[in-house]
């Protein structure tokens, strides 16, 4: 299998492009899965090796692409089936020491609950908890399903999202650089 590489650069560059274009379609929300899509590896919530160790698996597309958003001021959440968040937390600290304390993040480490009316499956309840704090944190922040994008390798995952009305990419860990290209072509 061939290796899809490409400068720091013009990841950077291409990053800033879908930014540009999630902020067209108004998304001002989003949230990303964690193993085999913020990390190229599954942990299966039981990673035994440091988080420098895991941070080494961050996906540069990701680093990229969560900064640029947070520049422009649309928010980020880890959403996981992993206990891990601590270690998670870690990782992004290390991975994106600018940005981490921005980033909210929901797994199933049992900190938190979702008691609303909206769908408990896939990961909609950890993006509904996640928004419940953005918001709180935000008082003039808005974010709905409109408005919001979910990005996970699961296809589960994408079609309960799809399914109630949240804008949903999938990530292929095997082609993650094809990313991009399927968010410049949201509508």
């Amino acid at each position: 299998m061939a290796s899809f590489q490409v400068s720091d650069e013009a990841l950077s560059n291409q990053c800033e492009e879908a930014i540009s274009r999630l902020q067209e379609l108004k998304i001002n929300f989003l949230a990303i899965d964690f193993d085999k899509t913020i990390v190229d590896v599954h942990t299966h919530g039981q990673w035994k090796g440091s988080a420098h160790e895991l941070s080494t698996h961050v996906r540069p597309l990701f680093q990229h692409l969560i900064s640029a958003a947070i520049g422009a001021d649309i928010k980020v959440a880890v959403v996981t089936f992993s206990p891990q968040c601590g270690q998670i937390k870690d990782v992004l600290e290390i991975a994106l020491p600018e940005s981490s304390n921005s980033i909210v993040v929901r797994g199933r480490d049992r900190t938190w609950s979702y008691v609303g009316a909206g769908s408990k499956d896939g990961k909609q309840s950890h993006m509904a908890s996640a928004v419940e704090e953005i918001e709180s944190m935000h008082e003039k922040l808005d974010i709905s399903k409109n408005t919001t994008l979910l990005i996970d390798d699961d296809v589960n995952n994408i079609k309960v999202a799809l399914l109630d009305g949240v804008r949903a990419v999938w990530l292929n860990p095997n082609k993650s650089h094809n990313l991009l290209k399927d968010i410049q072509a949201l509508v």
